[in-house]
Parts: C-alpha cells; structure tokens; sequence
C-alpha cells in the first residue's frame, strides 16, 4: 500500500511537472491598462498631427493666394515703369538730337526740365520694384510641419502689405512728355526748314573739272587749277563765266558742287596778283582752298579769295 501511494504520489509530481503554468490573475489588469494608455497617447499624436497639418494647409492657402495677388499687382506696376522708362529714352534721345538744330532753347530747356521730374520719379519707383522683389525672395520659404503655419502666415501678411503705389503713380510720364517732345519735334522742324531755305539761296558754284585753259573756257563753272599754282589748292574762274558773282564779303557761306564739295566760309579777297610782276611763288599759302578770278577781266588784277571748308 505504500508502494501504491508511492506510485500515485510520482504521478501527481510527473502531471504536476508537465502542467503549464497559469498566468498570475493579479497582474492582467495593469497589463491591460499600460496597453489601453499607450493607445490613447497615439490617438492624441495622431490627432494633434492632424491639426498641424490643417493649420498649415490653411496657411500655405493663405501664402498662395497674397502671393498670386501680389505678382499681379508686381506685374501691372513693372509694365507701367517699363512704359515710361521707354518714354523717357525717347525724350532723352530726341534732347540730343536737337541740340544746334533749334531756332529758340526754351523748347530744349523744357524738355530737359521734364526729363529731369520723369527721371526722378522713375527711379524712385525702380527702388520700389526692387524692395518687393527682395521681400518676395524673403518670404519665398511655406514654412515646416512644426512651425504650426505661424512662418507662413507672417510671409503672406509681408507679400499683402508690399506697396507699390510710386510705381503706379508714375503712369503718366509718358504723356507728360509727348508734349515738350513734341515741341522740340517742332521746333526742329522749323530750324531745318530755314536752313532748306538757306541752302537753296546759299551761292553755289560747280568746280566741273581738273585743268587748266581749255576747261576755263567752256565756261560751264570752275576749274581745280591746283596743278597750275605749285600744289597749292585753288579753283579758278573767268571773270565773264561767273567771276564776278562769286562772293568775297568774309563770313559768307558758300557750297561748292563737283571736285571739292562741300561748305565753305569766305574768309575775304587775300591777294591781288598780276600776271605779269608775279609768280606763282606769290600765291598765298595756308588756306583750305583759294578762288583765283582776273577782276574786270584783267589779269593785272588777279584775286584770290581764301575759303575754309566748315562741311
């Protein structure tokens, strides 16, 4: 009998032995309250996530629609400098081109005052345009995940708050210049108009060729006789066959068609040769070209005009 309760004993230790173990009862519950805590905790990141990113998605809206305004408003005032930006070279050019071609100044000196008010203005607007450009490049960055959108909604109050109020002010200088343009347009126009007319009453001669006696006596204008007086440069003229018209009063202009072209002013009667005690040794020097004419057809009287070219 003892061995029997001996064999019952090894049996209940060898069940007890391969019986598994049962989880502790006591500690299920902070188990389950650690795990039902942790979900909580994500539940609230997550949550808190999603409000990050609606706030920034609200912001960068913002940021978009200050920045699509503010390139509008960029564009429109770029194109308004650039117009009198064109204006004013136009002005400046035409300044230019008058100078000496004006009966009067005044037209001149008020284009140039207009010149000088656009010019001002114009550059202060430049200023203006490159001072929104450089805050636009500021607030170019949307900002981050955890900023919360506050970066982005400060760029975008930036970009709403850029003025350009000089550059749309300067909207009308190309109309307050068309008028001192056009007066100095004008006034050019009448210069040129007097020198037509001058020109069309200015003496003309025509030097027709390079010689000597023969070409004199076509009597069809001047002849280079250069080569006849030791190189020196000089024209010469029948008295009958125009002589005596040509001018010698000094100062007055002249143009000469043919070999040497060109204007020239009178500078005076320079010499009174004779044929017969002089040579050509005594031709005067130094002048741009002589007019050599036998006054009254004498050739005891041969004058020489000098002449300097001006054009």
């Amino acid at each position: 009998m003892t061995e029997d309760v001996g064999r019952a004993g090894r049996a209940r230790i060898r069940r007890a032995r391969i019986r598994p173990a049962r989880p502790d009862r006591a500690a299920r519950p902070a188990r389950t309250r650690m795990i039902a805590g942790a979900s909580v905790v994500g539940l609230v990141l997550v949550g808190a996530l999603g409000v990050h990113v609606a706030t920034l998605s609200a912001a960068r809206g913002d940021y978009n629609a200050a920045a699509a305004a503010f390139r509008t408003q960029q564009s429109a005032a770029v194109q308004t400098v650039t117009a009198g930006e064109s204006a004013l070279d136009a002005a400046v050019a035409t300044l230019a081109d008058s100078a000496g071609k004006v009966l009067s100044e005044q037209p001149r000196t008020d284009l140039a005052d207009a010149i000088s008010s656009a010019t001002a203005r114009l550059s202060a607007a430049a200023q203006e345009l490159t001072a929104a450009e450089s805050t636009a490049d500021s607030t170019a960055d949307t900002g981050t995940l955890l900023q919360l959108g506050t970066g982005v909604r400060e760029n975008a109050l930036a970009l709403s708050t850029v003025s350009f109020d000089v550059s749309a002010g300067v909207d009308g200088v190309a109309a307050e210049l068309a008028e001192p343009v056009a007066a100095v347009t004008r006034a050019m126009a009448e210069w040129q108009a007097q020198q037509d007319r001058i020109l069309a009453e200015r003496y003309t001669n025509n030097v027709h060729a390079i010689g000597w006696n023969p070409e004199l006596d076509q009597c069809i204008g001047s002849v280079d006789v250069t080569a006849h007086y030791d190189e020196v440069p000089t024209i010469a003229e029948h008295w009958s066959c125009g002589g005596k018209d040509f001018p010698d009063e000094a100062g007055t202009l002249i143009t000469l068609t043919g070999v040497h072209a060109g204007t020239y002013r009178v500078d005076g009667i320079v010499a009174m040769l004779s044929a017969s005690r002089h040579s050509t040794a005594d031709v005067p020097r130094g002048h741009d070209l002589l007019y050599q004419t036998c006054q009254n057809g004498q050739s005891a009287t041969m004058s020489f005009t000098a002449l300097t070219r001006v054009a």
